[in-house]
């Protein structure tokens, strides 16, 4: 074969083959990595899940035996496997002192039914629990698509150290570090927060270390990390899937977006006292004769990654005119408002027209003492939710005769507070959303 005619040859092959790709499509980039989901909803079309276990003396109670923690962590593996929309890749590693990659020679949906105090033994030091160097370890290691998903007890140790506030203020220190850090690399990084309960058939060390048996039921807590995207179709699809185990208690949620604007709409005459024009904002025509000036507004809050527990609690909002205070909050069901104190309110007729199409999930019940001068502002904050406070404990030396205690976990709000304070850092502001209506008097 001559040399023109190879190179005429291979010349057509190259213009076969781009000629092909055109018309059945190449793959680039975007291909590989991003699926639509809705508009402006944007996920890879593949993502490693890494699961990570704390592999401490203190973790082994939750994997001796059949309890609820590895049903959750079985749950966790199959509905991953199993998942449609992401080809998720799952990666298990025991951490401690050390990162080890493991699998126990079995699919990975089988993990669970080998996580054994015996399997783990000999994999770094089970006698060291340092979170400050286990979450470095995770947030390092997160980065592209990646979702992580790190199962601890979270109980702090102080190692020795005799002036216990100081060593939870540098917990909370040294957690804010290491998320600013990670925040760096992926500024659109969340984090969530789930509590669960399980059997405890182990060894509780308390703040002394000293060996405790008989706790025979513990809480446990999952984080996870991921890109505000991943985390949106995780949670959806994976983690919804998980609270619904009867060993989950509580929720917590972390980011750095502000999700302004919310759509609004101020009812006519809803559970009102006084009365209004509220076309353009709220136009005061009368104040009642008798107790506060007050109106309802339904807000659509179905895109805020937030539960009920925290969406309904009067003490996460911030009204900077302090003319006004929030009275009540309930949630919108069809032609009816469910609020948590008053109850069910039924939604006025003309409201009702103005709210056909809207999907409208909440509503706020305003109260105004006296004239009103300025404009309704507010806000919802990004705080620390009030549950993590409750199962905090600062003494956990009376575990075993205390009940209460034994639902607790010591040192864990000063761990979360270092998440929220590197997020409210990271974003340059506390809100996830701001609302202000235009309020004037006749």
């Amino acid at each position: 074969m001559s040399k023109i005619y190879f190179i005429k040859l291979l010349i057509l092959s190259l213009f076969i083959n781009v000629a092909c790709e055109s018309v059945h499509g190449s793959k680039n980039d975007n291909d590989d990595e991003i699926k639509t989901e809705g508009p402006g909803k944007n996920f890879p079309l593949d993502a490693t899940v890494k699961i990570y276990f704390e592999n401490t003396l203190s973790m082994d109670g939750y994997i001796n035996g059949n309890t609820d923690f590895k049903d959750v962590f079985r749950d966790l593996l199959v509905t991953v496997d199993n998942e449609k929309e992401i080809d998720y890749e799952i990666e298990f590693y025991l951490v401690n002192n050390e990162l080890n990659k493991e699998h126990f020679d079995v699919p990975s949906i089988k993990i669970s039914e080998k996580l054994t105090p015996q399997s783990t033994n000999n994999k770094g030091n089970k006698g060291s629990s340092n979170f400050e160097d286990i979450l470095n370890t995770v947030l390092e290691n997160q980065e592209g698509n990646v979702i992580s998903v790190l199962m601890a007890d979270f109980i702090y140790s102080p190692g020795g150290e005799t002036d216990t506030p100081s060593a939870l203020n540098k917990l909370r220190t040294y957690t804010q570090d290491a998320f600013l850090r990670a925040g760096k690399q992926n500024s659109k990084m969340d984090t969530r927060i789930y509590s669960f309960t399980s059997k405890f058939d182990g060894t509780y060390f308390d703040i002394n270390n000293k060996h405790i048996k008989g706790v025979e039921k513990r809480p446990y807590y999952y984080f996870v990390m991921a890109p505000s995207s991943l985390m949106q179709i995780f949670e959806k699809n994976i983690l919804s899937q998980l609270i619904k185990n009867p060993g989950f208690v509580n929720e917590a949620f972390f980011s750095s977006m502000n999700f302004s604007p919310i759509k609004t709409q101020v009812l006519a005459s809803t559970a009102n006292n006084g009365r209004f024009n509220i076309r353009d904002g709220i136009k005061v025509i009368g104040y009642p004769k008798q107790g506060n000036l007050e109106f309802v507004m339904v807000l659509d809050l179905s895109h805020l990654p937030l539960d009920d527990h925290y969406l309904l609690n009067k003490d996460n909002y911030l009204l900077q005119n302090s003319e006004f205070k929030i009275k009540d909050i309930g949630v919108v069901q069809g032609k009816t408002i469910k609020f948590a104190s008053l109850g069910s309110k039924k939604i006025d007729a003309s409201s009702q027209v103005n709210m056909k199409g809207e999907n409208f999930t909440h509503a706020i019940l305003f109260s105004a003492d006296g004239l009103v001068s300025e404009d309704l502002k507010f806000a919802l904050k990004k705080k620390v939710p009030a549950w993590v406070l409750q199962v905090d404990s600062e003494d956990d030396r009376n575990i075993k005769s205390d009940s209460l205690e034994q639902t607790k976990t010591f040192g864990f709000a000063p761990l979360v507070e270092g998440v929220a304070k590197a997020y409210e850092q990271q974003a340059g502001n506390n809100d996830y959303f701001n609302i202000q209506i235009t309020v004037n008097n006749n």
